[in-house]
């Protein structure tokens, strides 16, 4: 899959969330024309990158449509998936969910995470992943659905039945 990209466009990084293109421009290093860099600006943390062009496809995708994000919402609620009692197990797995930035592997770390605090059973590493999922579902739904952030994060609550 090639991902094509303009000035303007939205797109998703796992780690940074959804940014826009600035610019796509040749940029030398050390002679007469150099590859192609795409500048992106990511507004949650006030961060600009530079991604190679050859690098793209690795790093960012496409935001997730309105008909996708009304998907992962009905996965919130019909997940369910026994965990490992071991933490480290649990949490590297989970970390690896989130670090890989699809939106349905997010979706299942914040439901499994959001019942253990209903449960009253998140140690401090559970808490930050809990945050981190929780605002990367609620900053591409929001984008998908065209709904403020409050509103998404209580549709979240109430996928998840907490």
């Amino acid at each position: 899959m090639t991902i094509t990209i303009s000035q303007g466009d939205s797109i998703h990084h796992p780690h940074h969330g959804i940014g826009t293109v600035q610019s796509i421009r040749t940029r030398s290093f050390s002679g007469p024309k150099g590859p192609k860099f795409a500048k992106l600006f990511f507004p949650r943390e006030e961060m600009v990158m530079m991604i190679g062009e050859n690098d793209l496809e690795e790093h960012i995708r496409k935001p997730i449509q309105k008909s996708e994000a009304k998907k992962v919402l009905e996965h919130i609620s019909g997940w369910s998936e026994s965990e490992s009692n071991q933490w480290k197990a649990r949490a590297n797995a989970q970390q690896a969910k989130l670090d890989d930035g699809d939106p349905y592997a997010i979706a299942e770390v914040y439901k499994t995470l959001s019942q253990r605090m209903a449960d009253d059973k998140l140690s401090a590493a559970d808490r930050r992943q809990l945050s981190q999922a929780e605002e990367r579902l609620t900053e591409e739904l929001s984008m998908a659905l065209n709904q403020p952030a409050g509103k998404i994060c209580k549709r979240l609550e109430k996928a998840a039945g907490v």
